[in-house]
């Protein structure tokens, strides 16, 4: 860890709880996903959610007049609606599991060969990163920026293979969203302080000097290059204020 960060410890470690909320030198502070949470994706997310409800229904077709004869109206509709529920929870479980075999991966730690709908996913990570010319410096680890007020936990930071530090954010859903990456990056390379899960101390942050998403798909690793600059920065305290905003206004009536 110090020879991979090459900088003075600084003496507060960086925990996370189970809120995902980060906690440095006794303040907690908010988590990057949380805080960008805040910009709308309501029209993305409902036709999401609308072609899910299609599709069940198709699934169902043949059936559907028993199923209402049997459960009723109230229940055929609650049937199709929880389509869009199970996918997403579906698919949060196959990023969190690809996140944690890729994290094995660049730390070079063995694990059983795979079997089910992430494996090729999986192999292709490892194909890509032995063939990468990509060298650890910390994955899965803690960042925080008492300064603004964050915290969050990034994927990879990493050399790459011409020797530049990147910073990379692990992908797996079907669309690439700019806006919520972008921001996602920008704050986690303008974090003031860096530790892995566990690590007794926090050191400061490195340079970030290229910023990517590795898109993990079945059939195999997309890298693309992500152009952060002082607008994505600036948006991202801009979100920080939001949130914090929207955090004191929710739930209350006028």
């Amino acid at each position: 860890m110090t020879a991979a960060i090459a900088t003075a410890p600084v003496r507060a470690a960086i925990t996370r709880d189970r809120w995902h909320r980060y906690t440095h030198a006794g303040i907690v502070y908010p988590g990057v996903t949380s805080i960008i949470k805040i910009i709308d994706k309501s029209d993305a997310l409902m036709a999401w959610a609308s072609r899910n409800t299609a599709e069940a229904a198709l699934a169902q077709l043949d059936h559907l007049v028993s199923l209402r004869d049997t459960v009723g109206p109230e229940g055929v509709i609650k049937a199709l609606t929880a389509r869009s529920s199970w996918k997403r929870d579906e698919a949060a479980s196959i990023g969190s599991d690809i996140h944690g075999y890729a994290e094995r991966i660049a730390r070079g730690e063995p694990f059983a060969v795979l079997s089910g709908p992430i494996m090729a996913r999986v192999e292709a990570y490892r194909e890509w990163w032995a063939s990468s010319g990509w060298r650890l410096r910390l994955a899965e680890a803690l960042v925080v920026n008492p300064t603004v007020g964050y915290g969050g936990t990034l994927d990879l930071l990493a050399y790459d293979e011409t020797g530049r530090t990147v910073l990379a954010d692990v992908k797996t859903g079907q669309n690439l969203y700019a806006d919520s990456i972008r921001l996602q990056l920008a704050a986690y390379g303008d974090a003031d302080l860096i530790a892995p899960q566990g690590g007794p101390k926090a050191w400061p942050m490195p340079q970030v000097e290229r910023y990517v998403v590795l898109h993990v798909t079945e059939e195999g690793v997309r890298i693309v290059d992500v152009p952060v600059g002082g607008p994505d920065r600036q948006a991202f305290v801009s979100a920080v204020l939001l949130s914090a905003w929207h955090g004191g206004c929710k739930g209350t009536r006028l």
